[in-house]
């Protein structure tokens, strides 16, 4: 079976625990995604947490962001302890490309503003304490068909 080709938009998590995120898109439907995001997200100041986001917002960015076209979701962190930034971001990296060989990044700074609010805004939500349990109307993971989220393992990989 041939998967179909997906480019993503990445956000990268600076700070621990690090995280990357990759919102996958097919690529002859990017400008219809683009559009949508930045009807949906476009002007909209994040919050600065999910869980502490009002929840009337939380309904309303989930609503709009139901009709953009994605192709999966991806995200993993990086807390363990003592692992510098590079190494964890090179961890990171080589865990998307063995969990998702079809996808290759979107070219360059092709992703517009309202793709890149899409990925930064569900980056924030993929920090969340697993613990924490929303509605699926408040739940932005809730808007794509497929999403992974997790942790690297707890032992160091080589780089």
């Amino acid at each position: 079976m041939t998967r179909p080709q997906v480019v993503y938009v990445l956000d990268w998590h600076g700070e621990p625990p690090y995280g990357l995120t990759a919102v996958g898109f097919a690529p002859d439907r990017l400008a219809e995604a683009e559009a949508l995001a930045f009807a949906a997200l476009g002007g909209l100041v994040h919050p600065t947490s999910w869980e502490g986001a009002d929840p009337g917002l939380r309904r309303r960015v989930v609503r709009a962001c139901r009709p953009i076209p994605t192709e999966g979701l991806w995200h993993v962190s990086d807390d363990r302890p003592g692992t510098a930034e590079d190494r964890a971001r090179h961890a990171c990296l080589r865990q998307l490309t063995d969990d998702w060989p079809h996808a290759r990044p979107l070219a360059g700074n092709a992703a517009g503003p309202g793709l890149t609010a899409l990925v930064r805004l569900t980056a924030l939500v993929c920090r969340m304490p697993p613990e924490i349990l929303l509605d699926a109307e408040e739940d932005l993971l809730d808007v794509y068909d497929t999403y992974t989220v997790g942790s690297l393992d707890a032992e160091p990989q080589d780089p």
